[in-house]
């Protein structure tokens, strides 16, 4: 999203000083650290209220409504909310927080689409979510996270992306990764147990039938058997990014996917809310730790030539050092 050159400006000297005070290095080579925002709440909800409100200024007919509470049947909404040029917002399962509201209230969706069963989002918070889309509410769920995921590729991208992303569904962690990414990509994210696809990917992949299938994670969250498997139904369409660690597999991710990531998206590695609200944008997606920036992260900001990096949640989720550019 554009911004101003003043806030840009203002943004930037803010970062430096945060630098200077904590006698660190500026994560980007040439002297100069990256400008940055801080788009936020009191909590997981009102952050991804922030985001919808700060990226998405003009009213969307799409919104894209998934438990924050938990990351199963939300980690395919990313993708799904880009594809439709809408936000990610968050309930609980039983409830719709004040700050969620107010933001609906403010878009005022046409549809508002529903990722996951009654378990992740209960019929009772669908009915109250029928009062804030003009044209109804549509719900995307399958019998688990894999098959939801599956609902929600099949739904959407059949006949319309030749890729697909893949990546565990038993953590968040690379999935957030893989997310973004295909949102960037206009492509589906599928999920996968650690030693087989199951079911429901294996029938999403024959439905979609792409030419390029991308895993995101190393081999100890998805294993050489699921890749084999993809390379004998897909021959030389499997290819695999990771790194060492989540920050590591995110930035290769990021560096892979968009060549000139001017702006990113900063967002906690510790936990998953706001990372998924931000994955929805489409811009690469770079992980933190609580104190401080990960070489690795740090690392693809020169690689990718970053000025500015929109930084999620509050300082007890992403420190103003962390958001700054300060190093591990």
């Amino acid at each position: 999203m554009s911004r101003s050159p003043r806030a840009r400006t203002l943004a930037a000297l803010s970062a430096a000083a945060v630098l200077l005070a904590v006698g660190a290095a500026p994560a980007q080579a040439g002297g100069s650290a990256p400008g940055s925002d801080r788009w936020w709440g009191a909590d997981r909800f009102g952050t991804a209220a922030s985001v919808s409100d700060n990226a998405f200024p003009d009213p969307a007919v799409d919104v894209v409504v998934v438990n924050g509470d938990s990351y199963a049947d939300a980690l395919a909404a990313a993708p799904l909310a880009a594809s439709l040029g809408g936000p990610v917002l968050t309930v609980t399962a039983t409830g719709i927080p004040s700050s969620t509201l107010a933001e609906l209230q403010q878009v005022g969706p046409g549809v508002i689409w529903v990722v996951g069963g009654p378990a992740a989002v209960s019929d009772d918070v669908v009915a109250q979510l029928q009062r804030h889309a003009a044209w109804g509410v549509h719900r995307l769920a399958g019998d688990d996270r894999y098959a939801t995921a599956a609902a929600v590729a099949t739904s959407e991208f059949t006949g319309q992306s030749h890729e697909v992303f893949i990546a565990s569904g038993e953590g968040y962690a690379d999935a957030l990764s893989a997310g973004a990414a295909a949102a960037h990509d206009g492509a589906p994210l599928l999920l996968t147990t650690g030693g087989a696809l199951p079911d429901a990917t294996l029938a999403a992949l024959q439905a979609l039938d792409p030419r390029r299938i991308t895993v995101v994670g190393g081999g100890s969250v998805v294993s050489s058997d699921v890749t084999d498997a993809l390379e004998q139904q897909h021959p030389g369409e499997v290819t695999r990014i990771a790194g060492s660690d989540r920050y590591e597999t995110a930035a290769r991710v990021a560096e892979a996917v968009d060549k000139t990531g001017d702006e990113v998206v900063l967002a906690s590695g510790e936990d998953f809310p706001d990372a998924l609200a931000g994955a929805a944008l489409g811009l690469p997606l770079l992980l933190s730790r609580q104190q401080c920036l990960p070489r690795a992260t740090a690392d693809a900001y020169t690689a990718l030539r970053t000025t500015w990096v929109d930084g999620l949640g509050g300082t007890n989720a992403l420190s103003d050092a962390a958001l700054a550019g300060t190093t591990c």
